[in-house]
């Protein structure tokens, strides 16, 4: 049969979930064809078999290969006294980058952000996005104040990759926001975790946190993590035309913290960085 992965999730079964879990780690895109076959058929076939609860249980395990390979002082321009922290291990043994900002005081909350990688944004300076405002205010800020730490995570397009990310910007071109781009592809809204960034955080020594975001899902990752939560404050990069529907999607569809009214105010400021 031809398995779509933007089927209503109530009429899947448990192998036609554990194949679109297959596809999301893969970041290929999720469109599948499942066929039911016994285990005789398959022997002597060449096929690769995978069972199930492995597929399902495979992000968890991953975890525990996330190591520290390498780490070096690394100045950046508003932010000096920067240093690199390279993890690897995760999905896809990815490089994970901790970026700690000046000397953060570990005895006390530290400042974080989990940002993720964005090409466009954080490269290029795409005006869809406000990632690159994000990021560049986070270093700044956390230079200014005390140190922090900038965990830079290899999560492309909410984790659905580079090439995905470009086939939703197609669909945007043509009139859906960014959530109803990303579920005529077969994804749900968001397909990071953030378990892993918890764990970055907790080798580094780091128990208590405040957090830099606008993402809720975000704070209550780490708080689920076992990391205490005790602030979090708002990061907004500038507003444009091009990507006011977008901050608007991400408010009014995903609950994030955003104050439309107040981002023109933060333009000047976010100009001066």
């Amino acid at each position: 049969m031809l398995f779509r992965s933007d089927a209503p999730v109530a009429a899947l079964g448990k192998l036609d979930l554990a194949a679109l879990e297959l596809a999301r780690v893969a970041l290929i895109l999720p469109s599948i064809v499942v066929i039911p076959v016994s285990a005789r058929s398959i022997d002597g076939e060449g096929l690769v078999r995978v069972e199930a609860k492995a597929v399902e249980s495979y992000r968890a395990g991953t975890l525990r290969e996330l190591n520290i390979v390498g780490r070096a002082p690394v100045p950046l321009e508003g932010a000096p006294e920067t240093e690199f922290v390279i993890f690897r291990g995760g999905e896809g043994l990815r490089d994970q980058v901790a970026v700690v900002v000046g000397k953060p005081d570990f005895s006390q909350p530290v400042t974080v952000r989990l940002h993720s990688a964005c090409l466009t944004g954080d490269l290029f300076g795409s005006l869809k996005c406000d990632c690159g405002d994000q990021l560049r205010h986070t270093a700044r800020h956390m230079a200014e104040n005390g140190g922090g730490i900038l965990l830079y995570l290899d999560q492309e397009g909410r984790g659905n990759g580079l090439s995905n990310k470009m086939r939703a910007y197609k669909l945007q071109a043509g009139g859906f926001d960014t959530y109803d781009a990303d579920e005529v592809l077969g994804f749900d809204h968001d397909q990071r975790g953030f378990d892993f960034a918890a764990m970055m955080l907790k080798q580094l020594g780091v128990t208590r946190v405040q957090v830099m975001t606008n993402n809720p899902i975000k704070i209550a990752a780490l708080e689920t993590a076992g990391l205490e939560v005790g602030a979090d404050k708002r990061i907004l990069g500038r507003l444009n035309d091009h990507n006011v529907r977008y901050l608007a999607s991400k408010r009014d569809r995903a609950g994030h913290f955003i104050e439309m009214d107040a981002a023109p105010a933060l333009v000047a400021a976010v100009k001066e960085m």
